[in-house]
């Protein structure tokens, strides 16, 4: 091992974490002069102490000891060095996780990378040579989404499926999992694999509304490879603005919008109508409906709106079950792609418990009782003495 560049990763790998020579010595059992020796290139590690390194700085052994990896892992690399507070680990972690069970799925069972539909490349190059670089965020957002409709023959009517379009058409792995609520969405993406990662523990309309968000970021081509949003309603960015208008508009078309309401005064019935047609946050339509775009409300209703809880609207409209509305939902979705090949090759002795794991994020022991339950299990070893 090159002990010199070793420690340099080290130290950079332990400065973009904010931890301290003296917080990883004690964590490694060493003085902080010794973990300053490390970093020098003056002290040797052994095998074991570079995973533990490894472990500490929640990065992959490959990345401590700077080993050539294909396009994937080194993505679930960067996600973790990517700039964050503590709280946004978990779902970084949950990415890297992701990542590296493609990564080993594509070496195991030879699982292709998801590309793009001929509708998805058509969006991706009308995105390119329509949208300018200057203007509007809000108007570029908005003319994204009109393109995408177009492109994808989604007219006016509302998105059942957000998850399987992105999939489908743009490439995008799709996960939804309940990760707590300092990260609302995480978007990564590389030359030849791009995931986004929803937080289930917001409520459904509003993980819909993450999900749409990130995949601007993806069409448009973002230059930033790991997109971390803490809340994507609270952003000021002509970036982010642009894919809050391109969300709003791709699950609220104007013209469907136009067409459910079909001329009635908006009251809680009509709202809580629109909330279940087109399944989205009750704060997300209220602005939607006041956008320039739409104008079905003026700045001073949607205000007046805006003071109102969304449960209590929900119930003046009649909703019997407004919960499942407002709260959220701990859904925990994978690509399907990616499932289907990690219990394929479990099934046929090609990929082993640890990737299903990760996948799921579960215990194996619990995991492979669960798997055996379902009737997944691997090929049965073959007993060379028992005809003896």
């Amino acid at each position: 091992m090159e002990e010199e560049s070793i420690g340099a990763r080290i130290a950079a790998l332990r400065a973009v974490r904010g931890i301290t020579g003296g917080e990883l010595g004690q964590a490694l059992g060493l003085t902080k002069s010794q973990v300053s020796k490390i970093e020098n290139g003056t002290r040797k590690l052994d095998v074991s102490e570079v995973a533990l390194v490894a472990e500490i700085l929640g990065v992959t052994l490959a990345e401590v000891l700077g080993v050539t990896r294909k396009g994937t892992l080194a993505l679930a690399a960067r996600v973790m060095s990517a700039p964050g507070q503590d709280e946004t680990r978990p779902a970084r972690r949950r990415v890297r996780q992701l990542l590296e069970s493609e990564a080993a799925l594509s070496d195991a069972v030879g699982l292709r990378p998801a590309s793009l539909s001929a509708a998805g490349a058509a969006v991706m190059r009308r995105a390119g040579a329509e949208l300018p670089a200057e203007g509007s965020p809000v108007r570029a957002g908005t003319d994204l989404a009109a393109i995408v409709r177009e492109e994808l023959g989604l007219g006016r009517a509302p998105i059942a499926d957000l998850s399987a379009l992105c999939e489908r058409h743009f490439g995008l792995n799709a996960v939804v999992w309940p990760i707590g609520k300092a990260v609302s969405g995480l978007c990564a993406h590389g030359a030849d694999i791009a995931i986004m990662l929803v937080s289930s523990s917001y409520p459904r309309g509003h993980q819909r509304f993450t999900g749409a968000h990130e995949l601007a970021h993806h069409i448009l081509g973002d230059p930033r490879e790991v997109i971390v949003e803490a809340d994507v309603f609270m952003v000021k960015s002509p970036a982010e603005q642009r894919a809050n208008a391109f969300a709003a508009a791709l699950l609220m078309p104007s013209d469907g919008l136009q067409e459910v309401v079909a001329g009635r005064p908006l009251d809680e019935y009509v709202l809580g109508e629109l909330i279940r047609e087109f399944d989205v946050s009750y704060r997300a339509l209220i602005y939607r409906l006041a956008d320039r775009s739409v104008r079905l409300l003026s700045d001073t209703q949607r205000d007046a709106w805006l003071a109102q809880t969304p449960t209590n609207v929900l119930r003046a409209a009649g909703d019997l079950t407004p919960h499942d509305l407002t709260d959220p939902d701990e859904t925990r979705r994978l690509p399907p792609r990616l499932w289907m090949a990690a219990q394929h090759g479990y099934q046929n002795g090609r990929v082993g418990l640890g990737v299903l794991s990760s996948l799921l994020d579960e215990d194996p022991d619990i995991l492979f009782s669960h798997l055996a339950d379902a009737g997944i299990k691997p090929p049965a070893v073959q007993d060379d003495l028992a005809d003896l």
